[in-house]
């Protein structure tokens, strides 16, 4: 890495990975905490499940007035926007155990969520080098997973130790924390003057593109946040404590954390589907691995496998977006791009829940592995490559 690269590193370090750091490790939190607590208070796994799935439709839903927001008033507004409404709306998770405030809170904390991940997103596409911009993204994601690997061991902790209200305080905290660096910092990304197409305009032009590009991410997506409720829920169907249910969780992530700069690495120097394809099928199989799992240490492995593929998959989709956006139109583009995306998270949880209540949380988990694979088929086919200059173009899709 080069000095010039080194000077752009240090000048996102503070304003994208602060807040992105603060809020991975409060949803690395809730990730084990809230399907829990769910079970706790008696709600049902379609009830759970559509709990869930409110985050994702708080993504899809924000995304694109996030993404309108940055056009006008840059990223910095978004992320301090984003990191607010996660940090306020997970501590009140503590306060309510009913289901339509449940579900309203975790609406809410999917808009901060879309908002931190588009701004981070525009940031860098508008910072960093395209050779170089699978690397940075990679590290997003990577700072992602530590929250996942160091949150879900801390959730089983504090939960057994303080009860989940002391989790979503604790949670909601962590994500406010992560605003400091945001307004301590004078770093602004570069000015982007030909961002400011009408929104209208922008989904006129490239709807089809966007719609072509973003048939295998939803799904993706779906297996994704499906994994996330479903292995936590089949831990705790073994009988296994909060505190050994966050640790598996972990331990899954930590496989995951360790391989994230290979996923960027492999991505800038061989393709982005180097990373895409065997990211994703490890994933499936450690899926099906997981559908036919009936020992807590059968459900670490699977988890295991799981988080080795998901570790290979750092950043590769919101790569994938930044390759394909058009120059006169990032941050909307992005926009329009993780809302349709985000479709996904809304689908995976409510499918576990669906089938885990006809058939049986086995069963969910082997959906859940068949998706991943139509989902990277559809990338391999729709997309293909779009890294070292070859790109799928709007003329194409």
């Amino acid at each position: 890495m080069n000095r010039s690269t080194v000077t752009v590193a240090r000048g996102l370090l503070a304003p994208i990975f602060g807040p992105w750091m603060g809020m991975s490790l409060c949803l690395g939190m809730i990730s084990v905490a809230l399907p829990l607590y769910l079970t706790e208070v008696g709600l049902s796994y379609l009830a759970l499940s559509a709990v869930l799935a409110a985050i994702g439709v708080g993504s899809a839903v924000g995304g694109v007035p996030t993404g309108d927001l940055i056009a006008r008033h840059g990223p910095r507004r978004a992320l301090l926007l984003g990191a607010a409404a996660i940090s306020a709306t997970v501590m009140l998770l503590a306060a309510t155990g009913d289901f339509l405030m449940l579900f309203a809170l975790q609406f809410v904390a999917g808009v901060g969520a879309i908002a931190l991940r588009i701004s981070g997103q525009t940031w860098i596409a508008l910072s960093v080098e395209p050779n170089l911009r699978g690397r940075f993204l990679s590290t997003m994601g990577g700072t992602r997973r530590f929250g996942m690997f160091v949150g879900p061991f801390m959730a089983g902790l504090l939960i057994e130790g303080l009860g989940f209200a002391a989790v979503f305080i604790i949670a909601g905290c962590l994500a406010g924390i992560g605003i400091i660096p945001l307004v301590t910092t004078d770093s602004v990304p570069p000015a982007s003057p030909v961002d400011r197409l009408p929104l209208r305009e922008v989904f006129r032009r490239h709807w089809r593109l966007l719609l072509v590009a973003t048939a295998g991410p939803i799904l993706i997506m779906a297996a994704r946040r499906g994994r996330n409720v479903v292995l936590p829920l089949i831990g705790d169907d073994l009988g296994m404590s909060p505190t050994a249910v966050g640790l598996m969780v972990s331990i899954g992530t930590g496989a995951d954390l360790i391989l994230f700069p290979v996923a960027g690495y492999l991505m800038d120097n061989f393709g982005r589907l180097t990373a895409i394809v065997p990211a994703f099928s490890l994933m499936g199989l450690g899926l099906f691995f997981l559908a036919v799992a009936d020992t807590g240490t059968q459900v670490a492995i699977a988890g295991g496998v799981i988080g080795i593929g998901n570790g290979l998959s750092a950043g590769t989709m919101m790569t994938l977006g930044a390759d394909l956006a058009p120059a006169d139109s990032t941050s909307q583009f992005l926009a329009g791009f993780a809302s349709l995306q985000d479709w996904g998270s809304i689908l995976g949880p409510l499918l576990v829940g669906w089938v885990a209540a006809g058939v049986g949380l086995g069963a969910s988990a082997a959906v859940l592995g068949a998706v991943i694979f139509v989902g990277v088929a559809l990338i391999v086919r729709n997309t293909g490559e779009t890294g070292a200059g070859r790109r799928i173009g709007p003329e194409r899709a």
